[in-house]
């Protein structure tokens, strides 16, 4: 049965699974960024979520009221999110220090919009109902990634201004951020 559901998930599921988990893996290490990469993920997932919004929309009675509740959920969460970082607002990078909260937010928002549109393949008596909650996750990881990019935007804002250029590497910045990076978050 396994295999049987791998066989029929579209060729874009994959390639999205292993990005996603690509950029949460490449988290667990600090890392310099220029900052416009760091809105790549939030977009996909604020894509994701408005698609999966326009795809059910007619097909689900309460689809609307599904997705902004999961999205004013989502973007309360993203909005609490402290968000540490060191900003060269010359060059356009910031120092995001390592964490597995980004490796374990996609694996999760994915997880479950696979799942359920897996068990809404194989129940077609329940898919209704397990729609709307896909419709809720797509609100939830929306709002969810609406709310943290202000929260970053806030932060970068916010940021003294650190010289993050030259041959410096993020691991060599990160021994001597670490301290400072600590200490902004008291």
């Amino acid at each position: 049965m396994i295999v049987e559901i791998l066989h029929h998930t579209p060729v874009w599921v994959f390639a999205l699974f292993a990005y996603l988990v690509w950029i949460g893996l490449s988290r667990l290490q600090p890392c310099v960024r220029d900052v416009r990469r760091v809105y790549i993920v939030p977009v996909v997932f604020i894509v994701w979520g408005l698609s999966g919004l326009m795809q059910r929309a007619d097909v689900l009675p309460h689809a609307g009221s599904n997705w902004l509740f999961g999205a004013a959920l989502g973007a309360l969460l993203g909005l609490l999110l402290q968000q540490r970082m060191q900003v060269d607002h010359v060059r356009g990078r910031v120092l995001q220090p390592a964490s597995v909260v980004p490796l374990m937010r996609n694996l999760a928002i994915f997880g479950s919009h696979y799942l359920l549109n897996v068990a809404a393949a194989l129940n077609p008596r329940s898919s209704g109902d397990i729609l709307s909650w896909d419709v809720f996750v797509s609100g939830l990881g929306a709002g969810y990634f609406i709310g943290w990019a202000i929260r970053f935007a806030l932060a970068y804002r916010a940021a003294p201004q650190t010289n993050l250029g030259g041959d410096l590497t993020a691991t060599a910045w990160a021994r001597g951020a670490s301290a400072d990076l600590r200490r902004s978050s008291s």
